[in-house]
């Protein structure tokens, strides 16, 4: 079942607009980030298939761990995107829709 990822994401008192970016810090191993300052959520769009959806689970976790205040490290934020990933993408049968995400 295709899910389309909406344009903005809100959680919390956080909001952010998903882009898809041309550049992203590429040299530093980054392919999405979170700037809560612009209210941006960024994945590279070199990203494709499941590695674009992961990034952009990571992403969100990044945001909930903000907004919650629950302390978590890069590996913590980690491991809880790849296990909704496994969740949402092998049991569920999930897979993301990008036709609404522009480039920018």
């Amino acid at each position: 079942m295709k899910v389309k990822v909406p344009s903005e994401i809100k959680i919390g008192a956080l909001r952010a607009k998903v882009r898809m970016v041309s550049y992203i810090h590429a040299d530093d191993n980054y392919r999405g980030l979170f700037n809560q300052r612009t209210e941006e959520l960024q994945i590279d769009n070199q990203l494709g298939g499941r590695a674009r959806d992961m990034t952009f689970l990571h992403e969100i976790v990044h945001m909930a761990d903000i907004n919650y205040e629950a302390g978590l490290n890069e590996g913590d934020v980690s491991r809880i995107a790849n296990g909704l990933f496994e969740f949402l993408y092998r049991n569920l049968g999930i897979e993301l829709d990008w036709s609404a995400i522009k480039e920018g």
